[in-house]
């Protein structure tokens, strides 16, 4: 039995201990809801003055909460595994009557006045909101770098990033300020922090969790996930947000699955395939080779490894720019036309520069989404989920990403190749590089098949144990020459379609957005670059190929879609 006692005299924290183990101390008695909260409280004192995890704390709500929650508990009354667990949610979700900033100057006078239907659901689960997390500006980008509220550091070194756009999230977690977190992933931004911090985290199939009360990046990728020390936390904390919203009609109407259901089976007799394409580029030797130390670890459990091509991979990318640029500058297109020198993120720059993306194009690329998603359901035809790191290095410093779309490619690569398809995608801890920075390795499933994907990542956590590390919150110097941070909106420059200083104007004055005439040249050649990375998705064979948003990816089976 779990006893509060026992832990305190083996040095053990509460706040880093996994939802499953508070759980079952909460019911027991041993474990009081008011205490845990104070642990998580007593770090975010203590420690986030260095990481800057959170933008705004709720500790009252929070204390009134975990009151409540100890009375239930007393008296029987349990709501599930979340009962009074302090989780931190990403600040571009609402919380009634506290500040969303989106990690913006723009929004940071914004109170929500209704709350997200994610966190409302945790919060009737049980759940205590200890605070409102730091984030890259308006989640786009990797890093939480660009943040209006400063950067966010990497308890594991706080010169890095701890990845994003969740940066606080995951860095709250790691740290001990919360037991878990909310994020979302449009391209990676639940992944990739889980991964650079040492934690599970999972971008479920697209339309399982509700997106109402979040601000969008970009709506047709955008997706709601958890952050957690484990599998099975995260498993929870999914199935408690999980299932249909009508207020977002991607939800669908049928009831989720049971996403506990093979936490125990093993990886015996299944498949996996191991990409031969895109997901290796060199870029950190030392990482690669963890993850596919890791991979071997699946073949010594019973599983069967088989290379495979991932065909849409590099595309992909070029298919989010195309889907997420035009969404997210219908967005932004006032606060461009009228606060444009308030952004802090790069990301700005993508937003204006996707205001002049033809509609054509984004017709063409969602109907190109549908040509990759066919090309994936063949891939999942012999295998029965994908073994990739989830990014191809590990957490870079916070110098080197404050051009956020410097790194961009680099980090995030490996994540946005499945963004585009919309399947689920874990990512779980597989080891740590010779400097003490945390590696990932992702797991890609079939769409529907949350379970499966959990289950495998639980029988490799089972091996490892990587949960039960502590990180070092040590400031230590990085090596600047790990890796090539240049990105792939700098490739290929000698060929860009030139569109003048002068057509953009044009085009901008047709819709009534004004340009500042000293940005107006820089925006004419980002612009130029754009069009020019479009373009590779011309040489796509997308006939018979309907819009991907038309396709119901909560139902869709590989053996319906491949060969279609």
């Amino acid at each position: 039995m779990l006893n509060i006692g026992d832990l305190y005299l083996n040095g053990t924290d509460l706040s880093f201990l996994p939802i499953t183990k508070l759980s079952s101390g909460i019911a027991s008695g041993d474990v009081k809801p008011t205490d845990l909260l104070e642990a998580c409280i007593n770090r975010v004192e203590a420690d986030d003055s260095r990481i800057n995890a959170f933008i705004t704390r709720t500790f009252d709500f929070a204390r009134e909460r975990a009151a409540l929650l100890e009375e239930e508990a007393r008296k029987g009354n349990l709501r599930g595994p979340l009962h009074g667990i302090p989780v931190a949610i990403k600040d571009l979700f609402d919380l009634d009557g506290f500040p969303m900033t989106a990690g913006s100057r723009i929004l940071k006078d914004n109170v929500s006045t209704g709350t997200a239907e994610s966190v409302r659901r945790l919060i009737k689960s049980g759940a205590v909101i200890v605070g409102k997390t730091n984030l890259q500006e308006f989640a786009r980008g990797g890093t939480g770098a660009n943040s209006f509220f400063g950067p966010t550091r990497n308890p594991w070194n706080l010169r890095c990033t701890p990845g994003g756009s969740s940066s606080g999230s995951a860095a709250a977690v790691a740290s001990g300020m919360a037991v878990a977190s909310l994020g979302s992933d449009t391209g990676g931004s639940v992944r990739l922090p889980a991964s650079y911090c040492n934690l599970v985290g999972i971008r479920s199939t697209f339309g399982r969790v509700s997106r109402a009360g979040a601000v969008p990046l970009g709506l047709s990728f955008d997706n709601v996930g958890p952050i957690a020390r484990t599998v099975e936390d995260a498993a929870i904390l999914l199935q408690a947000m999980a299932g249909p919203d009508p207020a977002d009609p991607t939800t669908g109407s049928k009831p989720p699955p049971d996403m506990s259901a093979m936490l125990h089976r093993g990886v015996e007799g299944l498949t996996f395939g191991v990409p031969t394409n895109h997901f290796w580029p060199g870029l950190e030797p030392e990482v690669e080779e963890i993850v596919r130390q890791a991979i071997s670890e699946f073949e010594r459990m019973g599983a069967e490894i088989r290379e495979i091509e991932i065909p849409w991979a590099k595309l992909g990318r070029i298919a989010y720019a195309a889907v997420v640029g035009p969404e997210s500058a219908d967005y932004h297109r006032a606060f461009l036309r009228d606060r444009r020198g308030e952004y802090v993120s790069p990301g700005a720059d993508f937003f204006e520069q996707s205001l002049f993306i033809p509609g054509w194009r984004y017709v063409q690329a969602q109907r190109a989404r549908t040509l990759f998603i066919r090309q994936a359901a063949e891939v999942f035809q012999v295998v029965d989920a994908i073994l990739t790191p989830t990014s191809a290095i590990a957490p870079p410093s916070i110098e080197d990403c404050l051009d956020g779309m410097k790194v961009w490619g680099a980090i995030s690569d490996g994540t946005a190749a499945f963004s585009t398809i919309g399947n689920p995608c874990l990512q779980v801890p597989c080891g740590f590089t010779k400097a003490g920075l945390p590696v990932g390795l992702q797991i890609a499933g079939k769409w529907g098949e949350e379970a499966l994907i959990l289950g495998a990542g639980a029988s490799f956590e089972k091996l490892r144990h990587l949960w039960s590390k502590h990180p070092s919150m040590e400031d230590k110097v990085q090596d600047q020459k790990r890796f090539s941070a240049a990105s792939a909106t700098t490739e290929g420059d000698d060929d860009l379609v030139e569109i003048s200083a002068e057509e953009i104007n044009n085009i901008a004055n047709g819709f009534g957005h004004s340009i500042d005439p000293i940005r107006l040249g820089e925006l004419a050649i980002g612009v130029s670059r754009l069009m020019h990375q479009l373009e590779e998705l011309d040489h796509l064979d997308i006939s018979g190929c309907e819009r991907a948003e038309t396709i119901n990816l909560l139902e869709l089976k590989a053996e319906d879609m491949s060969g279609t």
